[in-house]
């Protein structure tokens, strides 16, 4: 099953590692040095062009790591990908 993210950006649920609020955890050193080492390797891709309000971390079998940053706070994505559980 897929989640629609927004902009025309959709991910596997199956390949979401992790879902995480960018004001809650942007505090946080380490943070902050992943996202720019995710920017620097180019694997952060936007979805939409508002202000990212999370940013979840993608796991595609046999590829690199990604992040998308996502306009949708980490409460509603992940109520998305909770109620589509019933349809699959």
């Amino acid at each position: 099953m897929f989640l629609y993210l927004g902009g025309d950006v959709s991910v596997k649920k199956s390949d979401i590692i992790g879902i995480f609020d960018i004001d809650n955890v942007n505090t946080q050193k380490t943070t902050k040095e992943f996202l720019r080492a995710a920017e620097k390797n180019g694997s952060i891709l936007l979805a939409g062009e508002d202000l990212p309000k999370s940013f979840l971390l993608i796991g595609e079998k046999g590829k690199k790591q990604n992040v998308i940053l996502c306009r949708l706070s980490a409460r509603s994505v992940y109520g998305r990908a909770r109620r589509d559980e019933a349809y699959e």
